[in-house]
């Protein structure tokens, strides 16, 4: 009787089990279709960013923590309009959004200051790119005499955000490893440095404005340099949603839409430079 009890637990368990991972399985892709089609089906976009210390990319709304800004947001909101679809913001931290959009399927795709590099495309999808930024350091305002570039920084301790392409290039600099200093999101670095537990912060421009810009403690050297471009992240298996987010970037490049959240006063971001990668402005 025991042995018959327990075979009819397991039997009733693995019933209960399959219905409950039929429920469960219902929202992804059906058999065969991939994922611009699903995307398209469900009417729901889901793109990866992180919201903390993300500015101005993607951040909590300082004046209301429960909304989430940036224009990154601004550019979802019109990309998935021309999608004809809904965009859902899923939150990670940045330097796991492409790892979990790869291994866990836990967004469709990734817009959020993803660097073009060699390691990332060979890893993912990588879309046209959408903007061009550059590196600019930040030291403390009472060192400006002192540092004037990254080679008056040698042997020092710089400030970074992990995973993000300062790193590559301090590396490539000839700084050593041990004096890059990484941090999970990009307000960090700041405060390392305002605490004096760092020489010096790397990040892109448009980065440094958002943080030091402010700070009277801070001052971020005017050259900038190291160029680099964003690029959407998508799984190197979604060729059909590649050549989508591809095509409607052209067509926000071209009918001035980029330009325009580039130029809002709230982030203040556009330069002549992003006329290389073919961001018009409205006429």
């Amino acid at each position: 009787m025991k042995k018959i009890s327990l075979l009819c637990i397991a039997f009733f368990t693995a019933i209960v089990g399959f219905v409950f991972v039929g429920c469960g399985d219902s929202g992804g892709a059906k058999p065969g279709e991939d994922t611009l089609a699903k995307i398209k089906r469900e009417g729901v976009l889901k793109w990866g960013a992180d919201y903390s210390g993300g500015a101005p990319f993607v951040f909590k709304d300082p004046k209301d923590n429960k909304t989430v800004i940036g224009f990154e947001m601004d550019i979802m909101e019109k990309f998935a309009k021309h999608m004809g679809v809904k965009a859902v913001q899923t939150q990670a931290e940045w330097d796991s959004l492409i790892e979990d959009m790869v291994s866990r399927h836990s967004t469709d795709m990734v817009m959020n200051g993803i660097e073009i590099n060699e390691e990332r495309e060979k890893a993912v999808g990588l879309s046209e790119p959408y903007y061009i930024y550059e590196q600019q350091i930040t030291i403390r305002a009472e060192d400006k005499d002192k540092y004037k570039s990254l080679d008056d920084l040698k042997g020092k301790k710089i400030a970074t955000l992990t995973g993000a392409e300062a790193n590559n290039v301090l590396l490539k600099a000839g700084f050593d490893k041990s004096l890059l200093v990484p941090f999970k999101d990009s307000s960090q670095p700041y405060e390392e440095l305002e605490n004096k537990r760092a020489e010096a912060v790397l990040q892109e421009s448009i980065i440094a404005a958002y943080y030091a810009g402010p700070n009277s403690k801070l001052y971020n050297i005017p050259k900038t340099f190291s160029e680099g471009k964003y690029a959407v992240a998508v799984r190197k298996e979604d060729k059909t949603l590649l050549a989508e987010v591809n095509r409607i970037l052209k067509l926000m490049k071209e009918n001035g839409e980029l330009a325009e959240i580039y130029k809002d006063k709230k982030w203040n971001i556009w330069n002549e430079k992003q006329k290389e990668i073919g961001v018009q402005e409205k006429k």
